[in-house]
């Protein structure tokens, strides 16, 4: 407005004087717009990222939960379905009846309810958590919607719509099974069977849930959205001062774990602000040395009437420039970039869930979002030259010379070491020095943390989770006969390189056996089942009908399983008691707070052949997964593990169900891999479970992470150099006329060129002392985050890496100045005094 009100709005000259300032300064427009596209092509790729995290998280558990709903409310009522549909604090309310299960005697270990849902709870529920939808969802009374993984055991692998489907069903409390004939609907991929353990439902039509005759309140469930859903727990008290619901009824909470924020989201906020941060000062010291050497050009400026507005809009007008060019390219590339490094980030991230599915996200949101922060890196950056520019008095420009920032204090130079003088010409200006090495400091921390945290992805770690065991080969148990012979066992036992062979054994037939229920001993495990796959416990005949049928899978494993877990016991099992059949092992199965629902010593008691066994619980407990792969059955109780006598005794006949081993070193993997496939190769029943190939799998991420590792830490430490050298470019060249004085009252060129390179050198001694610092204590709790959402990951300080960085940047830092300076004495003495 003052411009105006002055008769000076010269906007046309205004843009004409940045246009040429602009084509003046090519060398510091190029290292802007280097900066501007690293910084947008980083944060794009690190955007990308975060929302991908955060996208597949979400979708993953509600995958793994099988519904989007908040509550599941037991024995509803047709009152209380009315009541919920009007009330304020629920915006979607679902019904779900569940009227019996399938017999599923024969399809390993699946569990199929019955279920009837309506069509809200479907299309809202449902249909979110699930995918490859193929059909409609029941119409009629013979028709039925099953899981794919559900016609799989069926034996059903090319599923058709319309195809006769012949199931085994009970309905109710009545155990009676009677068979028909059902008209398959549809199908869908579920996910929840990898959380429940292959336990599902088979949908039907309204049709036949009506004519079960089964009473509406004792086979319906609630399945509920809260308007509010920030805290389920809160709106359910709040749902029952407002509907009055009997003592019966249960409110479950589906257990959707809200992302833990500080795992990911600490983790990308530091790094996104040390990319703003180290764009900042890259932009900030570029222009704050280019507006010091173009001080007298301003002062001039402001001597014919140019305004301190006017200025800074010249100013701001150039980076606008480079912006155009910057920002875009660095977006594009971003995003390329990112189609190959996000979804191996999300594999890496996500190995262990990769069949709930993965969400690459590239929405328009990230690139605007990248875009905005980089321009505001270029705005912030710009703010303060801008200023300086805006503020210098056309008096002090002409006296300007950037050498007379800070006088030496002892004025005898022939004394004066050559060190001492290169100290004090880099803390002279304090502001840019502080800068140059924040900047490179930035730089080398980002290679630290990039490089340190992908070279810290161990193989050994990854395939180690994998079994219990470097080789184990097993099978199904609704497997006919013995697949496993002892013929194969002694096969086994005569290979080279092969050690600690364990045998798991089961019974024969079948493995399971009734356990007596005993409240006491399993009330806990039974409240831990209730609301999973469609067990409803909150009506005390149901319960009961699950306790009556109680089993439970038996197997006989090596004594040597236990041996190796008391390593890791306060208090060891007795391998003797064990040996003898007096006790029995079971997995780790917890609460919520980590307290084992079955406690040790107390007493377990197995129907055999034989009759009646008693064991007592273990002090020590197996691994949750322990020998994961295998296809045995799950029984209403958890599986039993005891010794291989205690099995002996309790059946007539054992079978070998597992054989598991160790090799001497990786080098007999592959050889070993190459005998077992000759061994099974007319057992087509037999699966191979080895830690060989998963390495081998392995192998391609680690090669990946090699070079992602290579190409992010090359881009993060070339933001510091890059200011480094941009730094020290400009600081030689607007220092020639003090070194042609210096030259001028004595001081050889070799001493100056000693000189700076006393001064790279401080710049690298000083940088790399910061970075074994304060870059340290950055890295160890940023690789603590990480190691929380990479499980496999095992802490490594990249010292080979940072060694070899280390002579690059000295070489760096001890080249640029000197080859700078002897560029500028191409010209005499003479010449170069004359020049202002």
């Amino acid at each position: 407005m003052d411009d105006i009100l002055f008769g000076n709005n010269n906007q046309a000259t205004i843009n004409r004087l940045a246009k040429r300032s602009y084509r003046a300064n090519k060398q510091r427009n190029v290292f802007v717009t280097i900066a501007l596209f690293l910084t947008a092509f980083m944060i794009t790729s690190v955007f990308s990222l975060g929302c991908s995290y955060f996208e597949t998280y979400q979708m993953q558990q509600i995958r793994a939960m099988g519904t989007t709903a908040d509550v599941a409310i037991t024995s509803l009522s047709e009152e209380q379905y009315e009541e919920l549909s009007r009330s304020g604090l629920v915006s979607v309310v679902g019904v779900s009846q569940r009227l019996g299960s399938i017999d599923t005697s024969g399809m390993d270990d699946a569990l199929l309810s019955i279920t009837w849902i309506d069509e809200t709870e479907w299309q809202e529920h449902r249909v979110p958590t699930i995918s490859d939808i193929h059909g409609d969802y029941p119409q009629a009374k013979n028709e039925i919607m099953l899981p794919t993984w559900a016609l799989r055991a069926m034996g059903i692998d090319d599923p058709q719509i319309g195809m006769n489907i012949s199931l085994s069903y009970q309905l109710g409390t009545d155990y009676q099974y009677s068979s028909d004939e059902f008209v398959l609907s549809g199908y869908y991929t579920d996910y929840s069977a990898s959380r429940a353990g292959n336990r599902g439902a088979a949908y039907v039509s309204e049709l036949f849930a009506t004519q079960t005759g089964l009473p509406f309140d004792s086979v319906s469930t609630a399945m509920i959205s809260f308007s509010d859903d920030s805290n389920a727990l809160r709106s359910c008290e709040k749902l029952k001062r407002k509907i009055s619901f009997t003592e019966s009824q249960s409110f479950e909470i589906v257990p959707i774990a809200q992302s833990n924020s500080t795992t990911i989201v600490l983790p990308l906020a530091a790094i996104i602000v040390f990319i703003i941060i180290s764009g900042y000062l890259l932009i900030y010291n570029i222009l704050y040395i280019s507006i010091s050497r173009d001080t007298q050009f301003y002062g001039q400026l402001k001597t014919i009437g140019t305004t301190k507005r006017q200025i800074k809009r010249i100013v701001r007008s150039q980076i606008f420039r480079t912006a155009v060019i910057g920002i875009p390219s660095g977006l594009i590339v971003g995003g390329i970039v990112s189609l190959g490094l996000v979804p191996f980030a999300m594999n890496i991230m996500y190995s262990g869930d990769t069949d709930l599915g993965e969400i690459v996200s590239f929405s328009p949101i990230i690139f605007a979002g990248a875009a905005i922060f980089t321009f505001f890196t270029a705005i912030i950056g710009s703010m303060k030259p801008a200023k300086i520019a805006a503020s210098i008095s056309p008096v002090a420009a002409l006296r300007y010379t950037e050498a007379n920032t800070r006088s030496y204090r002892d004025h005898k130079s022939h004394r004066t070491k050559l060190s001492r003088m290169a100290r004090d010409n880099i803390f002279r200006n304090p502001k840019s020095a502080v800068l140059t090495f924040a900047s490179l400091f930035l730089g080398l921390i980002l290679f630290l943390v990039s490089a340190g945290l992908l070279s810290s992805l161990s193989p050994d770690n990854f395939v180690n989770q994998w079994g219990e065991s470097d080789f184990a080969l097993t099978y199904s148990i609704s497997e006919e006969g013995n697949l496993l012979s002892d013929e194969m066992l002694q096969q086994i036992e005569t290979m080279q390189g092969i050690e600690n062979l364990r045998v798991t054994y089961s019974a024969s037939p079948w493995p399971t056996m009734d356990v007596i229920y005993n409240e006491n001993v399993f009330g806990k495990y039974i409240d831990s089942l209730d609301g999973v796959s469609g067990l409803d416990f909150s009506n005390a005949e149901t319960r009961k009908n699950y306790t009556d049928n109680f089993w439970s899978s038996v197997y006989g494993i090596d004594s040597r399983y236990i041996e190796e877990l008391n390593k890791t016991l306060d208090k060891p099992i007795d391998l003797t008691a064990f040996e003898k059949g007096e006790l029995v092992v079971l997995s780790a199965m917890t609460d919520d707070e980590g307290n084992p629902l079955i406690q040790p010593g107390q007493a377990i008691t197995v129907v055999g052949e034989s009759g009646e066994q008693v064991f007592t619980v273990a002090t020590g407990f197996l691994d949750a997964d322990f020998q994961s792969g295998r296809g045995n059955e799950r029984g209403t109780a958890p599986d039993l593990y005891i010794s291989e006598q205690a099995l002996e005794k309790l059946s007539g006949e054992t079978k070998i169900f597992r054989i598991a081993f160790d090799t001497i070193d990786s080098s007999y993997d592959k050889g070993i891999m190459e005998q077992l496939q000759s061994i099974t190769a007319s057992s087509p029943g037999i699966t191979i479970l080895s830690r060989y190939e998963k390495q081998q799998e392995m192998a391609g991420y680690l090669l990946t992470s090699r070079i992602i590792a290579a190409g992010l830490s090359a881009v993060f430490l070339l933001i510091g150099i890059m200011n480094f050298i941009n730094t020290m470019v400009v600081s030689v060249n607007t220092r020639k006329h003090e070194f042609a004085t210096l030259e001028s009252i004595g001081m050889t060129k070799k001493q100056i060129r000693n000189v700076l390179l006393w001064e790279g050198g401080y710049y690298w001694s000083i940088s790399f002392l910061l970075l074994a610092t304060l870059g340290t204590a950055i890295y160890i709790p940023i690789y603590s985050a990480f190691r929380r959402m990479v499980p496999y990951a095992a802490f490594h300080y990249p010292v080979i890496s940072l060694l070899v960085v280390a002579a690059i940047v000295l070489l760096v830092c001890l080249a640029t100045p000197v080859i700078t300076f002897m560029q500028n004495v191409k010209q005499s003495v003479v010449e170069r005094l004359r020049q202002n």
